[in-house]
């Protein structure tokens, strides 16, 4: 009898004591659990957060702006469907273009992205105003051989939209192509040519260094022959030069 009366006591008594370890348990673990779900959720915020600014820092207004007016300038040379010359030092090349299209390009290796000439020469070309287009103002031929195969001519035709006939046959050896302002790009090839007006070219000369203590930016290329005789019928005085400047 005395078995049946202290047995529900006694089981009241344990569980009771083990209610209360099991809350001492779970309270710290709730709270482990709270504060792990709370700092998961901040760092989500952050995160979500600092994406915008990530992006924001990338975002270069002045570049933004410079490739607007870029596709905005060879929109209009475009629409004009005369050939056109482009100068992309940021992709190193060189190319004539109608319509939009490619007709010739000519790969630029003559210098690195950040390098004294480059710089220069773009300072000068954009100016004050930051232009983006000049007009060849003229042409110089140095040296020149006096043999062309048909077949060049026949590119250099299609390229130029003329008759193949008519095209002088000398190949430049070197010559150079003007804008004014002291801008000046030289183009060298590997051939031997004989001298073309040997008085106007020492003119010249004398003109660049006259120039070079008060400002000029000079740049050489070294180019096939071939290529050369298609770039240099095709520079007429006021042919459109846009100037992509590096990034």
């Amino acid at each position: 009898m005395t078995w049946f009366q202290l047995g529900p006591s006694s089981t009241s008594s344990n569980l009771q004591k083990m209610l209360l370890k099991a809350r001492w348990i779970a309270l710290p673990l709730c709270s482990f659990l709270i504060c792990t779900a709370l700092s998961t959720c901040e760092k989500r915020k952050s995160g979500q957060s600092s994406i915008p600014n990530q992006t924001a820092k990338k975002w270069n207004r002045e570049r933004a702006e410079l490739e607007y007016r870029l596709i905005q300038t060879e929109l209009k040379l475009a629409k004009s469907e005369e050939l056109y010359m482009v100068l992309n030092f940021q992709r190193k090349v060189l190319r004539l273009k109608l319509k939009g299209a490619v007709v010739w390009d000519y790969p630029i290796d003559i210098y690195e992205a950040d390098s004294q000439e480059v710089r220069e020469f773009v300072e000068r070309f954009q100016g004050d105003d930051r232009r983006l287009i000049r007009f060849l103002s003229g042409k110089h031929l140095f040296a020149a051989q006096h043999k062309t195969p048909d077949s060049i001519l026949a590119i250099v035709g299609e390229a130029v939209r003329a008759n193949p006939e008519l095209l002088q046959r000398d190949v430049p050896a070197r010559f150079q192509l003007l804008w004014g302002y002291g801008l000046t790009l030289e183009v060298r090839t590997d051939i031997v040519g004989q001298p073309k007006s040997p008085l106007k070219s020492t003119l010249v000369e004398f003109r660049h260094a006259l120039r070079r203590p008060f400002g000029e930016a000079h740049l050489i290329v070294k180019m096939r022959p071939a290529d050369a005789l298609t770039l240099y019928r095709a520079a007429r005085p006021g042919l459109p030069t846009l100037l992509y400047p590096p990034l």
